[in-house]
């Protein structure tokens, strides 16, 4: 079996085994038709437990491959340095796009692997960004803006019970599912290091739920029965309403404007028509263009004011990069300080920066 060729894999599932064929979700410009990508896979591994087995070394496979001429085969440049080439009207979002540079070396350093458990199958995947080392004499460290998301539709909602537990220090996705679970030892991680799934489906759910996801579409990615997906997001609104009238303002503006605008001013405008698909994707669009306009203006203030901290990537919400060892408390200090941006809000909010640190890569961070 070629598990790259998408003709023999449907024909082993479809037509050696004779298990009903897959279709794909319709697309715009495309109808639906049979397929046994990924997550189909996936789909045919939760219905046929036999075949789990071999449905995992395909999936295995199939991705150990990917990582292999991804990321191990990018071309270097000539000093032996990964760079990429970052495109600022690569998105819609504000965010960058990264890609290969004009003489043909590096590529997308925006979606390196961190490894470890894969989200959408129980695989253990290995940490590609081992591969990236510091300077001799630097550190490499790793930022990321908590909860920087949920924290925007939050704030958008203003959903004051969620608000309160931020600021405590609580997560609310931790708080929320073991309330819904009636379970108060559910945390992040199980004491083997291992994502908690109950924690994981919850956030997924959670995420998905506040951009307008519908049951239907949530049990298909997290592998709910539609009842349960219902059943969830009742309970969820009804112990969180403001999100649901946030909701249905937004969507109300959006059909009657045309128009979304960030907290920082910014908008998009939907010339297409509206539907329940421009929705989904204004209102996503929202929480990610303003983490976007965050995290720029944070490498902008590190750029005027700390010239010893070298961002070498941003990537998406988070910044990377190295700084010299022996500068490691005044560079922490820095970090803290030029962090702190304020998202306009009536009630002004700063999202909080995590910073990671490591002597020996970015994947030790």
């Amino acid at each position: 079996l070629n598990v790259n060729s998408a003709p023999q894999r449907q024909k082993l599932f479809y037509t050696d085994f004779g298990l009903k064929p897959i279709m794909s979700r319709a697309k715009k410009g495309e109808a639906p038709h049979v397929t046994c990508n990924d997550e189909a896979l996936g789909t045919i591994a939760l219905k046929n437990p036999l075949l789990r087995p071999l449905i995992r070394a395909i999936q295995e496979y199939r991705t150990i491959r990917v990582f292999l001429s991804t990321f191990i085969r990018m071309p270097l440049d000539i000093d032996d340095r990964m760079r990429t080439s970052y495109n600022i009207c690569g998105t819609e979002t504000y965010r960058l796009a990264s890609s290969e540079n004009a003489f043909e070396s590096g590529g997308n350093l925006q979606n390196v692997p961190k490894g470890g458990e894969d989200d959408e199958s129980d695989l253990v995947l290995p940490n590609m960004r081992t591969i990236f080392v510091p300077d001799p004499g630097f550190t490499f460290f790793d930022t990321d803006l908590s909860k920087a998301d949920l924290r925007v539709v939050i704030w958008e909602s203003d959903e004051g019970e969620m608000k309160a537990m931020l600021n405590e220090g609580r997560d609310p996705y931790i708080e929320t599912a073991r309330e819904f679970y009636n379970d108060p030892t559910i945390t992040k991680r199980l004491p083997n290091g291992q994502d908690n799934p109950k924690y994981k489906i919850f956030k997924s759910f959670a995420h998905g739920t506040h951009y307008l996801g519908t049951a239907v579409g949530l049990s298909q990615r997290l592998g709910l029965t539609v009842h349960q997906a219902e059943r969830t997001q009742k309970w969820y609104f009804g112990k969180y309403p403001k999100i649901k009238e946030w909701q249905l303002r937004f969507c109300e503006e959006v059909k009657r404007t045309r128009k979304v605008r960030n907290a920082f001013g910014y908008q998009r405008i939907y010339f297409d028509r509206i539907s329940e698909s421009t929705c989904r994707e204004a209102i996503a669009w929202l929480p990610q263009s303003t983490v976007a306009c965050v995290i720029n203006r944070v490498w902008k203030n590190l750029f005027d004011h700390a010239p010893q901290i070298q961002v070498l990537l941003q990537v998406h919400d988070s910044l990377a990069g190295q700084f010299p060892t022996h500068r490691t408390a005044q560079c922490h200090e820095d970090f803290a300080r030029l962090s702190r941006i304020v998202v306009p809000y009536p009630d002004p909010l700063i999202i909080p920066i995590e910073l990671k640190t490591s002597e020996k890569s970015w994947g030790d961070c």
